[in-house]
């Protein structure tokens, strides 16, 4: 396993309860307070991360999508125009 230096700190105030449960998590998984908490913090993070990134579409959007693709619309006067203006 490779090691790599941490050098950022995240300090958090919890209750006596919460802290108690955290351990004992920590304890029946084998591994240190901290180690629980970046592992378990990290996971659920990545989820949250990876969901606010993917897009999700019905069948009837997806098909849509797709078609547009396939055959775009012609554009219309206003596009054009912002195009030209753009390419100034």
């Amino acid at each position: 396993m490779v090691k790599t230096e941490k050098m950022d700190r995240i300090d958090l105030r919890v209750t006596r309860e919460q802290k108690d449960v955290l351990a004992r998590a920590a304890v029946l998984s084998g591994v240190s307070m901290s180690s629980f908490l970046v592992a378990n913090a990290i996971s659920e993070a990545r989820k949250v991360v990876a969901k606010s990134e993917r897009i999700v579409l019905s069948a009837r959007d997806r098909d849509l999508f797709y078609s547009i693709l396939k055959n775009p619309p012609k554009p219309n006067k206003n596009l054009v125009r912002l195009m030209k203006n753009h390419r100034r």
